[in-house]
């Protein structure tokens, strides 16, 4: 199937989808309770989880009350390791095979519909678990929520735009309560009979512990991520940064309550490549120069004028285009780091694509972009 968008403007489409998402973050708290109201008339549990420590205890303690034997997990997070001591877990390729019940089945919605009550699933591996197992646990993050049902097919699409322009193989839509098929063996009978009964599914709003990303305005914007994955395929230091893609390192170093992440950005170039990318016009390099300037704040202030200093430099070494000069900005801003000089030292374009302007005196925070720097 080809994407509808395939013949409209790009950045016009772009520009539309971040417009929804912030318009979406704007009245997050009426989205959610309206969520909410709409999955509870259709028979559906919902739990509010802020963090993952609560969402271990939550998921454990429904274990333990629906008397699990046999669990499945297909979400992002890791709760193998949790859960080994207190139930069987059986891998999601085993699970899709095999013809044994499954009590319960612990799965990551891609979105959800704030006025429809609809949670959608693209392309799971647990593609034919959603009939196979007696109580189910739908773990939906609040950043991932429509507000309007007209708008999914639109982010669908918008996910799944590549190069091939294609859309995803399989879409599951639950608007309404699921029903469990299992065998019956009856003793009178030589054949095996079907029967079905009402699934338990249990609804968890995951709050993922970002209060403090919502309550920045500047950071709120990487909210708006619908993981697509885009940016980390043309980030050309990912593999130096343990396949984190740009996003996800912004994320994580506004919740980084130690610091433990900044050192990422040692590897972080600043290309563009990125924000270029980014379906929902996420101004990805913005955020990610606020959140260096924070972390450098915090370990060395005299870093933010060092970073400005480079920055500075960028225009002109696209100008000049000389590998004499080019050696010695490498030299200097990144002699200790010996894989972004040789990423800076292979490139044979523009060594930056993206440029910027020192901030007014007036407003030191604030970050101007400018492509018309001489």
């Amino acid at each position: 199937m080809k994407s509808p968008f395939l013949d409209q403007d790009y950045e016009r489409i772009r520009q539309k989808a971040y417009a929804i998402r912030h318009n979406y973050f704007d009245d997050m708290d009426k989205h959610l309770l309206n969520l909410e109201s709409a999955l509870m008339k259709k028979g559906i549990d919902v739990l509010w989880m802020k963090d993952r420590d609560s969402l271990y205890d939550t998921i454990a303690g429904l274990v333990k009350n629906l008397n699990t034997r046999r669990l499945t997990f297909d979400t992002q997070i890791p709760f193998d390791s949790k859960f080994q001591s207190i139930a069987e877990i059986v891998p999601v390729e085993l699970a899709e095979d095999s013809s044994d019940d499954i009590d319960l089945f612990v799965v990551n919605a891609d979105f959800a519909v704030s006025d429809s009550g609809s949670i959608v699933f693209l392309d799971r591996k647990s593609k034919y678990c959603f009939n196979k197992a007696k109580n189910m646990v739908v773990i939906v993050n609040i950043d991932q929520i429509i507000a309007n049902q007209q708008d999914l097919s639109f982010f669908i699409a918008l996910k799944y735009m590549s190069k091939e322009k294609k859309m995803p193989e399989d879409v599951k839509i639950i608007q309404n309560q699921l029903q469990y098929v299992f065998p019956s063996h009856l003793s009178f009978l030589s054949d095996q009979v079907i029967s079905q009964e009402a699934m338990k599914i249990t609804v968890i709003l995951y709050l993922n512990d970002i209060e403090d990303i919502m309550s920045s305005e500047i950071l709120k914007e990487s909210l708006y991520c619908i993981e697509c994955g885009r940016c980390l395929d043309v980030c050309p230091v990912a593999s130096a940064c343990d396949n984190i893609s740009p996003i996800q390192l912004i994320k994580m170093n506004c919740l980084d309550k130690y610091n433990q992440s900044q050192h990422l950005f040692s590897h972080t170039t600043l290309c563009g490549a990125c924000e270029a990318v980014c379906p929902v016009n996420i101004p990805l390099i913005r955020l990610m120069f606020s959140e260096m300037l924070a972390s450098n704040n915090v370990v060395k202030p005299s870093r933010s004028k060092q970073l400005y200093a480079l920055f500075s430099k960028r225009s002109k070494l696209n100008k000049a285009n000389h590998s004499f000069l080019k050696y010695f900005f490498v030299k200097r801003f990144f002699g200790q780091n010996k894989f972004l000089g040789r990423y800076f030292q292979s490139q044979n374009g523009d060594f930056f694509n993206v440029t910027y302007k020192q901030p007014y005196e007036d407003n030191p925070n604030e970050l101007i972009k400018d492509t018309d720097i001489e």
